[in-house]
């Protein structure tokens, strides 16, 4: 398994609106079956999508030594993508007013709550979050690609790097099925965290990637 596969999936597995998702999930009943319906979505999502990337990339030769141009070009992209949304990132958010016309997020919970009350609608959040693959997660399954192993050998690497990258919902899936009570409360205070520190957390891992990419396609563009 490349350790560069390893890295990337966990850069990518930083994304606070999914662990957001799996908090409103614990708010209800059947939560143990509706998390784990979250869970088993955005995986399938992800591995199909990666499966999908893997084939792409070995019949259009993208790691070949023929096509080394390509290649760079592709981590060059990929690296300024990402630098790009750390700029973004960067950025203050803005505060959408309240009913009084003060600064402040609008929240319906209430509403929110109904409509992850629905086992389809999970189903759906799942493969949402996750079926757009991020610059991230394509730059990971690039490396994966660039073993040059066998498919199967391939698709397990692809396995295993996506239990990396989903750990943000994997780790209170099993929390929330053994002890939800408990585990709403201290998931209510992860996102808090978040909340406050997730953008500068998820700009600072960015930018590091993104410069590790525009490494890696120099290296291969020059090489």
């Amino acid at each position: 398994m490349p350790a560069e596969t390893l890295s990337l999936a966990l850069a990518a597995s930083i994304y606070p609106p999914a662990l957001a998702v799996v908090i409103a999930l614990g708010r209800g009943a059947d939560v143990r079956l509706r998390v784990v319906l979250l869970v088993i979505a955005a995986y399938l999502t992800t591995l199909v999508t990666g499966s999908l990337m893997l084939f792409l990339f070995t019949e259009l030769g993208a790691t070949s030594a023929q096509v080394r141009t390509p290649s760079a070009v592709l981590y060059l992209l990929g690296g300024i993508v990402v630098l790009w949304l750390a700029a973004r990132l960067r950025r203050p958010r803005e505060q959408p007013e309240r009913a009084d016309g003060r600064p402040g997020a609008v929240r319906s919970p209430s509403r929110t709550d109904r409509y992850l009350e629905s086992r389809r609608l999970v189903l759906l959040l799942g493969v949402i979050l996750y079926v757009v693959p991020s610059p991230i997660f394509v730059g990971a399954v690039k490396s994966i690609a660039d073993t040059k192993a066998s498919s199967g050998t391939q698709l397990a690497y692809l396995a295993v790097a996506l239990l990396v990258m989903l750990w943000l919902i994997e780790l209170p899936m099993l929390a929330l099925i053994v002890a939800p009570a408990r585990s709403v409360v201290v998931l209510e205070e992860v996102n808090a965290w978040f909340a406050r520190h997730g953008r500068a957390l998820a700009s600072t891992a960015a930018t590091a990637v993104g410069v590790y990419l525009i490494v890696v396609g120099l290296v291969e563009l020059i090489g």
